[in-house]
C-alpha cells in the first residue's frame, strides 16, 4: 500500500528505502524477484520475510537462549520491554533462569489480554471532561475554491506526511486518549463509561450547529491527536468522540466520529450482531483450545503479508507439542492468531476469516458482497475499512423518531453501504441516497443491496466526488428538496498515486476536504430554504 503514495518517477530501490526498508532488505528482494517486479510486489515480499523471520526468531530465542548473554539482555532480545524485564527480575530474582523469566512475562501478558476490563477513555486534555466550543477556529471556504483547499490540506497535514517513514512509533504514545473498553448492553441502551455522555446535545457542539442538516464523519483507522484536531477545525471545531465496536459486536476496533447529532434517546439496533467470536463462529467452539480465550476479532479484511507462513508455523507448533503447548507457546500462538486474524477450523488447524463470516461480524446481511463472478479477495478488500453497522447505528438511532417519513442522505465514499444498511436496520426509510464511491465493486454491492431490500426511495450513484459540483448539487436539491444527513469517512478503499498525506493517516486529505465542501454546500442551501 505504501508504494501507491510514491511519485512514479522515483526508482524502485529509492522508493523502497523511502518506505522504511533497509538497504539489505531491498537488495535481497530485488535479487530474488528481479528489477521487473513492481514496487508493491517487492514491498510485500519484504514484509512477508520480516514476519517469517520474526516468528522464527521468537521461537528459537524462546527455546534456545544463548548462555553467553546475560539475562536482561536475553529477555530484551526476545522482544520484552525494559519495564517487563525489570519487574519480573525484581519478583523472581537473578537466580531464576531466562526461560522461567520469559514464561512469567508471557503468562502475565496472556493474563492481561484475557481479563475483561472496563477502561474509561480519557478526556483530550488533562483534568477536563468536556471541551468547550471555540468559534475562533472555524474554517469556511467556498465549494468552488478547489486550489485553496488543496493547499490547505497539504499544509495542515504536513507533519503526518513527514511521519509516514516512522512506522515504529508506539501507537499508544500517538493516541494515549484511546483505550480499549468493553461495554454492557441492557434494555436496549448502552451502559458504558467509555462511550459518549448522553445528553440532549453534546457540550462540544454549539447549539446552532446541533440541528439539521446533520453530518457525521467516521475514522476507522488510528490517527494522531493532532490530525483529529485538524479535522475538527474544518468541521466547526466539533471535537471527536470515540467508540469501541466491541461494545456492539464481535469486532474490537477503536473508532472516532465527528458529528453534530443529538445524543439523547440513543439505542442499539435489534436484532444485534453476535457479540463474541464464539457467537459469530459457533463451529470454532469444538476446536478452540481452552487457553485461547479471545472474544473479539481485532480487524477484518486485513492484508497480512505472510499469512500462510504464520498459519503453517502455528499448526506445526501445535503438532510438535501434541496439542499441549507450553504457556510461552500458548501466548505466542494466541498473539499471532490475533495479528493474522486466524480462527480454529479443526483440531490443531487454523484458517483465515471467510467473507461471509466478516459480513456477519460487521453487521451486514448474509451474502452482502456476493456479486456474480467476484473474487473472494475482492470481497475481503471491500470490507477492509467497512463500517460496523451496529456501532454507527447506535449514533444514528436518534434520527428514527425525528424522521418518521424517512431521510434524504448524501453518502460520501459510501464503501459497501455501511451507513445505508445501518439506517435500514434501524427501520428509518431512505427517501433518497446520493452515493459517491469510486470502487466499481462497492457500487455494485450497494446497488444489489438496494434492489434486494426493495427500497422505495431513489438511489443516485456517482463514481467521482468531482461530479458532485455546484451544478449537479443544484439539480439534486431541486429534485429532492434538500438533504437531512451527510455521511462520510476515511473508510473507503484508498487507491491512486495522488494522495496528499502519509500512509500513517490511512486517508486522503483531498477526500476529506471534498466532504467538508459538500457539508458546507448543504448547510448553506438548507439554511437558505429554512
Amino acid at each position: 500500500g505504501n508504494a501507491e503514495f510514491l511519485p512514479a518517477q522515483m526508482d524502485k530501490p529509492h522508493s523502497l528505502l523511502q518506505m522504511g526498508f533497509t538497504q539489505q532488505e531491498v537488495s535481497i528482494a530485488i535479487e530474488a524477484f528481479g528489477q521487473e517486479a513492481k514496487v508493491e510486489e517487492l514491498a510485500d515480499a519484504i514484509l512477508a520475510r520480516r514476519i517469517a523471520n520474526n516468528i522464527e526468531q521468537k521461537e528459537e530465542t524462546a527455546e534456545l537462549l544463548p548462555e553467553v548473554m546475560d539475562k536482561p539482555l536475553s529477555l530484551l532480545k526476545m522482544g520484552f520491554n525494559k519495564e517487563e524485564v525489570s519487574s519480573v527480575i525484581a519478583i523472581f530474582g537473578e537466580e531464576a533462569t531466562v526461560e522461567e523469566l520469559a514464561d512469567s512475562i508471557f503468562a502475565r501478558r496472556f493474563s492481561n489480554t484475557t481479563q475483561q476490563k472496563k477502561v474509561k477513555i480519557e478526556s483530550e486534555f488533562p483534568d477536563e471532561t468536556e471541551t468547550e466550543y471555540s468559534i475562533s477556529r472555524l474554517r469556511f471556504y467556498d465549494d468552488y475554491d478547489a486550489n485553496i483547499r488543496r493547499k490547505k490540506a497539504k499544509h495542515a497535514f504536513g507533519d503526518d506526511r513527514r511521519a509516514s517513514s516512522s512506522q515504529n512509533v508506539n501507537q499508544s504514545s500517538r493516541t494515549p486518549w484511546l483505550s480499549r473498553c468493553s461495554g454492557s448492553i441492557a434494555n436496549g441502551s448502552l451502559n458504558d463509561e467509555c462511550l459518549e455522555r448522553t445528553s440532549s446535545l453534546g457540550r462540544n457542539i454549539r447549539v446552532d450547529f446541533a440541528k439539521p442538516p446533520f453530518f457525521i464523519y467516521a475514522s476507522l483507522v488510528d490517527i494522531s491527536k493532532d490530525s483529529w484536531n485538524t479535522l475538527s477545525s474544518f468541521l466547526f471545531n466539533v471535537q471527536p468522540k470515540y467508540l469501541n465496536s466491541q461494545s456492539f459486536s464481535a469486532l474490537t476496533r477503536r473508532e472516532g466520529y465527528i458529528h453534530n447529532l443529538p445524543t439523547e434517546g440513543r439505542h442499539v439496533t435489534v436484532p444485534r450482531s453476535p457479540m463474541t467470536i464464539r457467537d459469530a463462529l459457533p463451529l470454532t467452539r469444538q476446536f478452540c483450545p481452552s487457553w485461547d480465550t479471545r472474544k473479539w476479532i481485532d480487524g477484518v479484511g486485513l492484508d497480512v503479508a505472510g499469512n500462510e507462513q504464520i498459519r503453517d508455523k502455528l499448526e506445526k507448533a501445535m503438532k510438535d507439542s501434541r496439542g499441549i503447548p507450553s504457556e510461552v507457546k500458548q501466548a505466542q500462538i494466541v498473539q499471532q492468531c490475533k495479528t493474522a486474524n486466524l480462527v480454529w477450523i479443526g483440531q490443531g488447524k487454523l484458517g483465515p476469516l471467510q467473507p461471509h463470516q466478516m459480513e456477519m461480524i460487521l453487521g451486514y446481511p448474509a451474502n452482502h458482497t456476493d456479486l456474480p463472478g467476484i473474487d473472494p479477495q475482492d470481497k475481503v478488500a471491500s470490507m477492509r475499512f467497512a463500517l460496523q453497522t451496529d456501532t454507527i447505528a447506535y449514533l444514528l438511532s436518534v434520527l428514527k423518531d425525528r424522521y418518521p417519513d424517512g431521510l434524504r442522505v448524501i453518502s460520501i465514499y459510501s464503501g459497501i453501504g455501511g451507513a445505508e444498511v445501518a439506517l435500514h436496520r434501524l427501520g428509518i426509510p431512505l427517501r433518497c441516497v446520493v452515493s459517491v464511491e469510486e470502487s466499481v465493486v462497492n457500487r455494485r454491492v450497494l446497488k444489489m443491496w438496494w434492489r434486494k431490500t426493495q427500497q422505495n426511495g431513489k438511489l443516485r450513484q456517482l463514481d467521482r466526488i468531482q461530479k458532485l459540483d455546484t451544478k449537479e448539487f443544484e439539480a439534486l436539491m431541486k429534485e429532492f428538496g434538500g438533504f437531512d444527513l451527510i455521511v462520510g469517512g476515511n473508510y473507503g478503499l484508498y487507491r491512486g498515486t495522488a494522495m496528499t498525506v502519509g500512509t500513517t493517516m490511512g486517508m486522503d486529505t483531498n477526500q476529506f476536504f471534498e466532504y467538508v465542501r459538500i457539508v458546507q454546500m448543504v448547510r448553506r442551501k438548507m439554511q437558505g430554504i429554512a
